[in-house]
């Protein structure tokens, strides 16, 4: 039997990122979560997930930081944006990831809609396995 694909939830809000552990469990992932935005590099050297959530606005190291060092770490997954920042900000991030390297990133605006968050994670799950 294949592995299940892995998720990282990285947000401040633990709350949050246990939400999208929750989702992510739900269609089929090995889901993790991070509040400690220091700690994410040494993490997905660990885990290897194939999809990253991640919310941008973070103490310590912000989206744009972290999208820098999963560049540097030639990070291969897929990201999905997390936030309650607005439009503008979102896709101004999602074009930074993109620049870098990062592979499509997803923008899902908080408060969640998580039928809309079922359906990206089971297309990246789909993308993955073909």
């Amino acid at each position: 039997m294949a592995q299940p694909l892995r998720l990282l939830a990285v947000d401040d809000d633990v709350a949050s990122a246990e939400l999208i552990v929750r989702v992510a469990e739900r269609c089929g992932y090995e889901a993790f979560a991070t509040s400690d935005s220091r700690g994410v590099i040494n993490l997905v050297a660990a885990l290897r997930p194939d999809v990253m959530a991640v919310d941008i606005s973070m103490p310590h190291v912000d989206a744009i930081e972290l999208f820098r060092l999963l560049a540097e770490h030639r990070y291969q997954g897929k990201i999905v944006i997390v936030s309650g920042q607005d439009d503008q900000t979102l896709l101004m991030v999602q074009r930074s990831a993109e620049l870098m390297g990062l592979q499509q990133p997803h923008i899902h605006q908080k408060p969640l809609d998580f039928m809309r968050l079922r359906e990206t994670l089971n297309a990246n799950r789909m993308a993955i396995a073909s």
